[in-house]
Order: structure tokens, then sequence, then C-alpha cells
């Protein structure tokens, strides 16, 4: 950051999100009234690099991320990054908890007792989302990691020369992407946002404008990657290619779009199974909203798959629309076409982080 921007108040906040297929970066500057995206790319990884969260091929993976940073900006140290999968859980609970008693404490201890995990191999954080005084019920945001998982990518990190400042979550990042969207202002209803990555997908609820709860689904762009390869008989690259929409001539039309839709039918399943759970706890029956975002957003038919499965509006997401950025930062790329894409890295550089 220059003089002339630590002059005027600017802070920059660098995003990091490692998936299992691209590791994308966005390097955001905040000022009072607007976000500028200064640097960002995409850099795809080397099959095998990171399998479910976990990384397989550390020195491919720290070879990658280095290339990017210096692609992008080789002066950022400090980072932003998230995690999601096995490794991380979210849920949220009420506690009724006494104005005597320490409150940190009890919700910890409480966390501790809910974690599926053992409780001396996670890290637990949490957030008050609200309180009532004449109950002394308190709703609590709970989130644990596991401390092995997490680790890995913090070590890693400091062996690229980086420093991790903050480690979130992709639903909380993904989220800051839907509120920017939003310009701070509360959508009436349940809108479910839909992140397709590379080897999972997972669905976020926010019920007027605030966030309800996260559930992971196993079935991604993976799956539509190797069901069109098994029923074509096509290489993985074509494959990929297809669900883009550049089909060739000598490929059946029909039998691609019974791929996608019977693929798309398997995502449309896990989400029923997380709006069941959302349904459990809420009175709600249907979902106003989808938003979708990762690199999934852009299979082809799949938003008007979704739109007519669930009745309901789908949209991609593109928090390119709502921050500034030089058309050059992109080449010749064409920005609308990864937008959605750069959700999760956008959303943690969104973080405002003191300097």
């Amino acid at each position: 950051m220059n003089w002339l921007s630590k002059l005027r108040g600017d802070t920059s906040t660098v995003g990091l999100d490692i998936g299992n297929h691209y590791i994308k970066l966005a390097k955001v500057r905040h000022q009072k009234d607007a976000h500028f995206l200064d640097a960002t790319g995409i850099k795809e990884l080397p099959k095998g690099t990171v399998e479910g969260s976990e990384i397989k091929n550390r020195d491919g993976l720290i070879e990658a991320i280095t290339t990017l940073i210096n692609q992008c900006d080789p002066s950022i140290v400090e980072v932003c990054i998230s995690m999601s999968g096995r490794g991380i859980i979210s849920d949220k609970c009420v506690f009724k908890i006494d104005p005597n008693e320490n409150a940190e404490e009890l919700i910890l201890w409480e966390a501790g007792q809910r974690s599926p995990f053992d409780v001396d191999d996670i890290t637990l954080d949490y957030r008050i989302l609200s309180r009532n005084p004449q109950t002394h019920e308190v709703e609590v945001l709970l989130v644990a990691a596991k401390n092995q998982i997490m680790q890995s990518y913090i070590d890693l990190l400091y062996d690229a020369g980086l420093k991790p400042i903050v480690v979130d979550v992709d639903a909380f990042a993904v989220s800051n992407c839907y509120h920017l969207e939003c310009h701070g202002r509360a959508e009436e209803g349940v809108v479910m946002l839909l992140n397709v990555g590379h080897d999972l997908s997972n669905v976020t609820f926010v019920k007027d404008g605030v966030y309800h709860s996260t559930r992971d689904i196993s079935t991604a762009g993976d799956f539509f990657i190797k069901t069109i390869q098994r029923n074509l008989g096509i290489s993985p690259e074509e494959a990929t290619s297809v669900l883009k929409g550049k089909v060739p001539p000598s490929l059946d039309q029909n039998l691609v779009t019974q791929s996608i839709e019977y693929s798309a039918e398997e995502l449309s399943s896990g989400v029923d199974l997380a709006f069941s759970y959302f349904k459990s706890s809420e009175k709600s029956e249907t979902v106003d909203k989808i938003v979708l975002s990762g690199g999934g957003a852009y299979i082809q038919g799949l938003a008007e798959f979704l739109e007519k499965r669930h009745e309901t509006t789908v949209r991609r997401s593109n928090p390119l629309a709502h921050v500034q950025y030089a058309p050059e930062l992109f080449g010749s790329t064409d920005p609308q076409k990864i937008a959605a894409l750069l959700t999760v890295a956008i959303g943690l550089a969104l973080r405002k982080v003191a300097q």
C-alpha cells in the first residue's frame, strides 16, 4: 500500500481461496464508500494436489501459490484463507445464560460437548447473533475446525512466505459477497447460497438477511464431469469443455443434456436434504431465491434446471459488479465469465483487518 493510500486511511485485504481444482486470489482495497479490486488471479492445480480438503502434494501447492502471488502482486504477505468440508462444522444454537455467568466460558464448554470431533483436537469459535434480555437466551453461531487440517494449511502458507491473518469458513465468505450484492439491505424471505465447487458443494441459508446455517453436499462439479465422461466416452478435459457449453457436433446433444440433468438432479437431492434440516428449525416451506457461486455456477443449463426443479428464482453470484477495478486487470478474459468463481476469494477480501 502506497503512502497516499495510507494518508486516506485505505486498508487492503487479500483473500486466498484454496480449492481442490483451482486457487483464487483477490486483493481488495477498502475505502469509506467503495471497494477496489487491485489484484486478482486464478490458477489451476495439478490433479491430486488437494483432495477433500487434505493437502496431498505439498510442494506442488506451495509452487502454485507462489506463482499466483508473483503474477498478481509480489508484495503480498498477509492473506485470509477459508476452510470447508470434513475438517469443519458450523451450527446455530440457543443457550440460556444467566447474566452473572461467564458467557464465553459456558458457550465454549457447551460447544465442546456438541462437537462430533474430539474436543482436544479442535479449535472452537463463536459469534453471538442475538440476545433476549427477558429470557436470558442467547443465539450463538458455533464453528469447530480440526486442528490438524487447519494447521497443515497455516504451516504451508508460512513455508510459502505468507502470513495467514484470518482463517474463515467458505460459507461465511460467500455470505459476505451476498451482502455486498444486496448493498447492505436485507432481502426478505429465504435465500439459498449454493456454492458448487469441484469436489464439494455447500448450501448456506439466509433468512431475512441473517445467516442461518450451512450444510455440505457431496455432489459437485467432478460428479458432472465423471457422468459426462462415462456416458459419452470422452476425456475429463473434453467433459469439462462440454459443461461450459462447448459441445462438438460429433457428440449427441440429447445425451449431453440428459447427463447434465441427471447430475443436476443428484445435486438437487442434496439441496432438498439440506432444506429439510432448515425447515425443521424454521417456519419456512419455500426458498425465495437461489444464488449460485463457484466454478459449478457456469455448468451449462444448471441454473435453468434448478429454477424449474425448485420453483424459484436462480441467479449467479457477481461480486465484480459491486467492486471497482481497472479493465486491464483481467486482460483478454471476460470478467463476467469468472465472477462467480471468485466469490469466496472476494468474500474473504471483504474482511477489513486492522493494519
